[in-house]
């Protein structure tokens, strides 16, 4: 389903950035907003990653609760002390009191899941993606109208995302 937003040809030479990921998210009808790490502050990424790991809503079926937004993270991987450059993992938990995220790698071959303090993450999300000459960043994905908007076709100025939540949700600078 990479038609909608990119050529899959052009993902197989060039990969994809937080824009095409974020328009692929809306082609699967999730809400979307997403943040370049240069458009945020540490303290907006920390209140993001507490909302999206503590935050739950009902499910009627089995009276137990599911989340209502995923934290997807935008990172270099050499920040992190990783070989590598650009990757997209989800973030799987918080700790607040050791202030640590846990990153669910994608790349489960080469890293496990592993934590990685908030502050060196958000620092992972800094420098910039050669293909945009932009920063990386972060996404929540969301749905059932937990977070963004589903206009996908109004980017309100940001690359497939919302500018409502958070770190200014700005990807157009």
């Amino acid at each position: 389903m990479l038609n909608c937003c990119v050529d899959l040809e052009e993902v197989k030479t060039k990969g994809v950035t937080i824009g095409t990921v974020a328009c692929l998210a809306k082609c699967q009808g999730l809400d979307v907003n997403a943040v370049y790490g240069s458009n945020s502050t540490v303290a907006e990424f920390r209140t993001i990653v507490k909302r999206t790991c503590t935050t739950t809503a009902p499910s009627i079926a089995t009276a137990a609760t599911r989340p209502t937004s995923f934290l997807v993270v935008s990172y270099t991987r050499r920040v992190i002390g990783q070989t590598g450059s650009g990757h997209f993992s989800p973030v799987g938990a918080y700790d607040e009191a050791s202030d640590h995220v846990l990153i669910l790698d994608t790349a489960r071959f080469k890293y496990g899941p592993h934590w990685v303090s908030l502050p060196l993450m958000f620092e992972a999300l800094l420098p910039l993606d050669e293909a945009t000459g932009k920063s990386r960043g972060y996404m929540v994905l969301g749905y059932d109208g937990s977070e963004g908007s589903s206009n996908a076709g109004n980017d309100g100025g940001n690359a497939g995302g919302n500018a409502g939540s958070g770190g200014n949700g700005d990807l157009a600078q």
